[in-house]
C-alpha cells in the first residue's frame, strides 16, 4: 500500500514537472512570436514610406525591428522563418546605405549568408529562402556554380513559385554581360513562367529598371506567343516603348 502511494506520488511529481517544461517553452514561443510580430508590423509600416523623404527615420525604424526580431531568435535560435527575417531586414538596410565601406559590405553580406544557409539547412522546403540565398551570393560571386546549386534547389522545392523565378531573372539581368548559357536557359524559362502570373508580372519591370536592364528585357518580350497577352497591356506598352 505504502509502495502504491510513493509510486502515485512520483506520478503526479513526474506530471507536474513536464507540465511545467510545457509551459516554459509555450511561454517562451509565445514571447519570440511577439518580438517577431514587433518587427513584422514596423517592416510593414515602413512599406508605404519611401527611404529617401526621411532617411534616418527610415533606418532607425529598421534598427528597431531588426532588435526585434534578433530578440526573438535568442529565444527561439533554431527558428528558421526567424533567420530568414533577420536576412531579408538586413538586406533593407544594405538597400538604403549609400556609405558601407566594400569591407563592412562584404562582411554583412557574409553574415546574410550565413543566416540564410543557418535558415535552410534547418528548413530546406521553402524556395523563397532558396532563391534570396542564391541572390546575395551573387552579389559576391556573381553568376558562380556555387549560385546555381542554390538556384536548383529553390527549382526543386518551389518550381511553380513566383518569387524563385524572379529571383532567376534578377540574378541574370545583373549579371547579363557575363552570363553563362545555363542561366541563360534559366531566364528564357523563368520569364515565361513568370508572364503566366497576369499583373504580377509587373513586377519584374520594377527589377529590370533598378538594376537599368529595361532594354534587355524589353528585347526578350519580344519573342514567344508566352508574352502574346502581356504585351497587350499599358505597362508594357508605356515601359517598352
Amino acid at each position: 500500500m505504502i509502495d502504491q502511494l510513493v509510486f502515485k506520488r512520483l506520478q503526479l511529481a513526474l506530471l507536474a514537472i513536464v507540465t511545467l517544461i510545457i509551459c516554459y517553452f509555450s511561454l517562451q514561443s509565445m514571447r519570440a512570436n511577439a518580438w517577431y510580430f514587433s518587427s513584422l508590423n514596423t517592416v510593414q509600416e515602413l512599406s508605404n514610406t519611401s527611404p529617401l523623404d526621411a532617411p534616418e527615420a527610415y533606418n532607425n525604424e529598421l534598427n528597431t525591428a531588426q532588435k526585434a526580431i534578433k530578440l526573438a531568435i535568442e529565444i527561439e535560435p533554431e527558428h528558421a522563418h526567424y533567420l530568414h527575417f533577420l536576412a531579408y531586414i538586413k538586406l533593407l538596410a544594405l538597400a538604403n546605405t549609400d556609405q558601407t565601406g566594400q569591407s563592412k559590405l562584404d562582411t554583412e553580406y557574409k553574415e546574410i549568408q550565413s543566416l540564410l544557409l543557418h535558415s535552410t539547412q534547418i528548413r530546406s522546403s521553402w524556395a523563397e529562402t532558396w532563391i534570396e540565398l542564391a541572390k546575395v551570393t551573387s552579389y559576391q560571386q556573381g553568376p558562380s556554380k556555387q549560385v546555381l546549386k542554390y538556384i536548383d534547389q529553390a527549382k526543386k522545392v518551389g518550381p511553380y513559385k513566383l518569387d524563385m523565378h524572379l529571383g532567376i531573372i534578377e540574378i541574370s539581368l545583373a549579371n547579363w554581360q557575363n552570363l553563362p548559357p545555363e542561366y541563360k536557359a534559366l531566364y528564357v524559362n523563368s520569364l515565361s513562367m513568370a508572364a503566366q502570373y497576369g499583373y504580377r508580372f509587373n513586377r519584374i519591370y520594377t527589377i529590370a529598371e533598378q538594376l537599368n536592364q529595361l532594354p534587355t528585357l524589353c528585347m526578350s518580350l519580344q519573342f514567344g506567343a508566352a508574352y502574346k497577352k502581356l504585351k497587350q497591356r499599358y505597362i508594357y506598352k508605356k515601359t517598352c516603348k
